[in-house]
């Protein structure tokens, strides 16, 4: 563990992980040490409420500002004026206020400030209060309600989830990562078929307006809704329609299939156009 904090009704964990070990963490924590807890305070109960939020972070871009953050909470809640003030976090032990507990990775954090410990717990710790007063926020930039990190690396994961089965484990947000809108199947398959997007988006468009909506739902799963939405359709209901008129056109024509493979490959590349 890289840093926590514990607050009066939640807590912040910073975790890098080394092996896929996080769910059975958290299931001893809300499990066996609830149960620990409640006998020894003479509770009954759930000690945690709600489901606990994960999200995966970018080391090389997010790390030290998701740091920051973790050890600043209780200064933002007015708790303390500084952090070095409370007790129930990582960031005494950090800056050498402390001993760290045996499960607490100091010199993982320090080594991102210095390689001599003395120098690095000054800078880890001007770093820090640099930073009071603030109100950053790094998970704001979230994608997918999971993911924070840089579009190089949101790329790579997003090839790594495609190796893998889908799963109905995880939201949809967080399963379809980096997947165009629909603003952006409509400018590719104008590109692809000589055509305007505003046309595509109105009706009697014709091949165009049902290859965008075929490419949108079977190549990129967008939801009918977001399809019916970029084609201004008043109920996502035609979608389905919409999809298999366009599979009846593929047999009469199969020289769409071409179209339709050139569009989506426009979409995979990196050139994307700009959202709208």
């Amino acid at each position: 563990m890289l840093a926590y904090v514990l607050m009066g009704n939640h807590f912040h964990l910073l975790i890098q992980l080394t092996r896929e070990t996080l769910s059975k963490g958290m299931q001893w924590l809300n499990g066996s040490y609830v149960q620990a807890f409640n006998r020894r305070h003479r509770c009954v109960g759930h000690l945690f409420q709600g489901r606990p939020d994960a999200p995966l972070i970018d080391q090389d871009a997010y790390l030290l500002e998701v740091l920051r953050y973790v050890v600043l909470n209780p200064v933002r809640a007015g708790f303390v004026e500084r952090p070095q003030d409370y007790v129930w976090s990582s960031y005494r032990a950090a800056v050498g206020l402390a001993t760290p507990q045996k499960w607490l990775a100091v010199d993982d954090v320090l080594v991102n400030f210095g390689t001599d410990r003395r120098l690095a717990r000054a800078a880890y710790q001007e770093f820090v209060e640099d930073a009071v007063g603030l109100h950053t926020n790094p998970w704001k930039n979230l994608v997918g309600q999971i993911y924070l990190g840089s579009e190089t690396w949101l790329d790579e994961i997003g090839e790594r989830i495609k190796l893998k089965p889908r799963s109905d484990d995880h939201p949809r947000t967080q399963r379809l990562v980096g997947q165009p809108s629909m603003v952006e199947v409509i400018a590719a398959v104008a590109k692809t078929f000589s055509s305007d997007k505003h046309c595509i988006q109105e009706r009697g468009s014709g091949v165009p307006r049902m290859a965008a909506a075929w490419i949108a739902c079977n190549s990129f799963q967008l939801t009918n809704r977001e399809i019916a939405a970029g084609l201004r359709l008043r109920s996502s209901g035609h979608v389905t329609e919409i999809i298999r008129r366009f599979d009846r056109e593929i047999d009469r024509n199969p020289v769409l299939r071409v179209y339709i493979d050139h569009a989506v490959a426009t979409l995979c590349r990196d050139d994307r156009e700009p959202k709208l």
